[in-house]
């Protein structure tokens, strides 16, 4: 039996090319920065680099689109096992009001069953209006034309997607983790719309390498985030 090479595998996939991989895109990103814990949160970040991989196909060499969704398999090994190690970004229980503010854990309240802070009621609201704005340019391309060609214009709604979702992530989150979740789908954006201007195997390389610096970062972060105090000090 005969491996399938790259090319069968994107023949086989070929109905997700387009703008369905857009709108699924968008919808893992989404859910990647508004994740209250960070199981789905990593689920979807994988999903994220997989989908922008077949974007990446119709920009850059089917190679080396290969090669960011590959680097993305890596990078979200390493967040699920930081993740894993820090008990999926959730608090320690018994908490005392200064360790508590160390964390930088905002007021929290309930919705039903659910118990969300502050920063998390932001966090989805202003991806949701991001992600609606990002949408609606479906109706009106043309944006970031003349980097975009016009026949790629349905890339529009990632590119601008995916950083706004990043920002929104980066800005709004205290912890490394859910903060470099949306660092992450920022550069994923960032390649996507400098892969326009530079499709040398160099500059993959290098925003690859940029990916795997940030993840190897949160990780360091969030284990030091999540020490004793009396062990910091």
């Amino acid at each position: 039996m005969d491996v399938p090479t790259i090319f069968d595998i994107l023949d086989r996939l070929a109905f997700l090319r387009g703008m369905p991989a857009v709108a699924l895109l968008l919808a893992v990103a989404f859910i990647a920065v508004v994740a209250w814990d960070m199981r789905p949160a990593v689920v979807a970040v994988l999903a994220h680099y997989l989908l922008a991989g077949f974007l990446f196909v119709d920009i850059l060499d089917p190679r080396l689109a290969f090669v960011h969704a590959l680097a993305g398999l890596f990078v979200t090994t390493i967040l699920f096992i930081t993740a894993w190690q820090t008990n999926w970004g959730r608090p320690p229980s018994g908490l005392t009001s200064l360790e508590a503010t160390r964390l930088g854990l905002s007021r929290t309240r309930r919705l039903g069953r659910l118990t969300v802070t502050d920063r998390n009621l932001l966090r989805l609201a202003l991806a949701t209006i991001v992600v609606l704005a990002s949408l609606w340019l479906t109706r009106s391309p043309g944006l970031l034309q003349p980097v975009v060609p016009a026949e790629l214009a349905y890339l529009e709604p990632a590119i601008i997607g995916l950083v706004g979702l990043g920002l929104v992530g980066l800005a709004t989150s205290a912890d490394p983790l859910p903060g470099g979740v949306g660092l992450l789908i920022f550069l994923t954006g960032f390649s996507l719309f400098y892969g326009f201007l530079d499709q040398s195997l160099a500059m993959t390389v290098a925003l690859v390498i940029a990916q795997f610096v940030v993840a190897l970062a949160v990780a360091y972060l969030a284990q030091a985030h999540y020490l004793p105090a009396d062990v910091l000090d």
